[in-house]
């Protein structure tokens, strides 16, 4: 099963290696540009999670002047 995926890796390669460089760099760009984007947002999500477990603020309120729902507004009186 290794040899395969070895025999299949080369052979990507290879065809990679032996295209035009501007077409060899969009399709690395159209590959590691979403593959990047998804592991920083993997990275972030488990950061922040290890964050909030480990934080020692814990059940902050919410903001002064938020905590019935209200947009910081005043209301009009009659």
């Amino acid at each position: 099963m290794l040899e395969l995926l070895v025999e299949w890796y080369d052979g990507v390669e290879l065809w990679l290696v032996q295209l035009v460089y501007p077409l060899q760099v969009a399709l690395v760009l159209a590959v590691l540009v979403p593959l990047c984007w998804g592991v920083a947002r993997v990275v972030d999500r488990a950061v922040d999670g290890v964050e909030a477990r480990f934080t020692r603020v814990r059940g902050t309120g919410t903001p002064v002047g938020h905590d019935d729902g209200e947009t910081g507004r005043r209301r009009r009186t009659a």
